[in-house]
């Protein structure tokens, strides 16, 4: 018998930006699983143009009831002053309704920032096609 071709290179999609808010940018790069499409994982990757660290940083993820939510600890809790760093998160989301649904995230961002807490809310629905 010939041997099984091998699995095909998870798709990856170029990096997004999906927040820009007081300095505070998050970017988005998406990778799929290759044996389940319904599975997307995500590594935000946080930058700060704040001219302070933002410490105490927290980043959470909700997701709609069709979907399941995996996270990992965050690279850091202090993001880098004036885009000398970044902070990586890596996160998986499986949609159960994959090509009728869209992914979906709402985010919380919590940090303090010259010692302001700051606490962000907001949604993320800009994924590229295909996601």
């Amino acid at each position: 018998a010939a041997p099984a071709p091998p699995p095909a290179a998870p798709g990856s999609f170029p990096p997004f930006q999906a927040w820009n808010k007081n300095g505070l940018q998050i970017e988005f790069a998406c990778t799929k699983d290759a044996s389940n499409p319904s599975v997307t994982a995500i590594e935000a990757s946080f930058t700060s143009a704040q001219p302070t660290p933002l410490t105490g940083f927290n980043f959470q993820v909700a997701v709609p009831k069709y979907m399941k939510l995996q996270m990992s600890p965050a690279s850091s809790s202090t993001v880098p002053p004036s885009n000398s760093g970044k902070v990586t998160q890596t996160f998986k989301v499986a949609n159960s309704m994959h090509g009728q649904k869209p992914v979906l995230l709402r985010i919380k961002i919590d940090y303090s920032a010259g010692g302001q807490a700051v606490s962000e809310q907001g949604q993320v629905d800009n994924f590229p096609p295909g996601i």
